[in-house]
């Protein structure tokens, strides 16, 4: 099938360009649509390794901030209508998940005519602690998604009627949204910074691409032009391989590589173990950046390169995402100190006591309010903008940072 565009994802972003949502909510919401249409049909195969191009791809943002639900809104409706997808229920408990990816039974005919099975299925949730569940009770979901994520070629579950059942080639491609406070009410502090957490991509934004008051649908000949290209992506069938010259520069990227590098881009020790699988999600993208340029199944280096542009852009803002997440009980309500006075640029301490009085008590917002002065993105002040007298904070973000 000829494509019309050169790249898929140029031609989706065209097609969601007079929308709010943050342009790097596009992006991402793009790219995982076509691991969703490629599903555990199409691997890249470098030596003895197999990868494969499913992703955990989670939109995060301040609430209403970057207008995450809409970017996949978006695409939802695309992706229903590519024969072969599988989608799951927004909220759903470990044991109905494990029945719906046994029932996304497909088959698919390799290049040789061979046929080869698999079970792929794609999560969208617009509210990612809803599918994940209570704090207190998500542990099993939370191990399960960890497990699931290599594409196991069998897989077993036990179910509570019938016993012991098999799947076959399990694939799951996840793309969600959520918020700090959110992920600090529906994941354990033990749980950040290795299981689940490594193994995704937090995709963080500060804000909307614009302000666009009644949103026009895009032209009918730009949407189904975006649509036949999706379709033709999901026909791929087959493993990638790579090319001579892209090997010797992956290989020479990947020696090179130092997931301990003191000058890594997300400082936040919470991201430990995922600076261990960058370069697993590098070759994900590279499968992705080839199949949305045309036909072929051989991965150059721009695949590559366009890859670790796109893994750093998300890398260099991932720290945000746990702001609200700590050891410490206070952790929270200092992020939502924080996030008011970023916000409001300078703030009355009176004003910030009317927001908070519900969750804090006296005593404790001094705790709060110190506590964010130390961080040194907050100065504390006796006169307000104007010349007011009273308490004030002003935002000051980080020294030598753009933040």
């Amino acid at each position: 099938m000829t494509r019309n565009f050169s790249n898929w994802l140029d031609g989706y972003l065209k097609y969601t360009y007079d929308t709010e949502s943050a342009p790097i909510f596009h992006k991402w919401v793009g790219l995982s649509a076509v691991a969703s249409v490629l599903a555990r049909k199409v691997w890249l195969e470098i030596g003895r390794l197999k990868i494969y191009p499913n992703m955990y791809v989670v939109l995060t943002a301040e609430p209403g901030v970057a207008r995450k639900t809409q970017a996949i809104n978006y695409m939802t409706p695309l992706l229903q209508e590519i024969q072969g997808v599988k989608l799951s229920a927004d909220a759903i408990t470990k044991e109905a998940l494990t029945m719906d990816i046994a029932a996304a039974m497909d088959s698919a005919m390799m290049p040789d005519g061979s046929i080869i099975e698999h079970c792929s299925l794609s999560i969208i949730s617009k509210e990612f602690e809803s599918f994940l569940g209570q704090k207190k009770e998500n542990t099993k979901m939370l191990v399960f998604l960890t497990d699931i994520f290599d594409a196991p070629s069998k897989w077993e579950y036990k179910t509570k009627g019938s016993g012991e059942d098999n799947a076959v080639a399990a694939y799951v491609n996840l793309l969600a949204a959520t918020t700090p406070g959110s992920i600090a009410s529906s994941l354990p502090v033990q749980a950040i910074g290795g299981g689940l957490t490594s193994r995704v991509m937090f995709v963080w934004a500060n804000g909307r691409q614009k302000k666009v008051t009644a949103p026009e649908k895009p032209p009918k000949e730009l949407e189904q032009a975006v649509l036949q290209d999706l379709i033709a992506i999901s026909r791929i069938v087959g493993p990638f391989t790579l090319s001579d010259e892209c090997f010797v520069a992956w290989d020479k990227w990947y020696q090179n590589y130092d997931e301990e590098n003191a000058g890594r881009l997300a400082q936040d020790k919470a991201f430990r173990g995922w600076y261990s699988r960058k370069p697993l999600y590098i070759q994900k993208l590279a499968i992705i950046n080839t199949a949305m340029l045309g036909g072929s199944r051989i991965v150059e280096w721009p695949a590559f390169a366009q890859a670790l542009e796109d893994v750093e852009e998300v890398e260099s803002n991932m720290g945000n995402t746990f702001n609200a997440v700590g050891r410490s009980e206070l952790s929270p309500d200092v992020n939502t100190v924080l996030v008011e006075i970023k916000t409001r640029k300078s703030v009355s301490e009176a004003v910030l006591l009317q927001i908070m009085w519900r969750d804090v008590d006296a005593k404790k917002f001094d705790n709060v309010i110190e506590t964010a002065i130390r961080t040194g993105k907050v100065r504390r002040d006796f006169v307000g903008p104007d010349g007011q007298r009273g308490v004030w904070y002003y935002w000051i973000g980080d020294k030598g940072n753009n933040d």
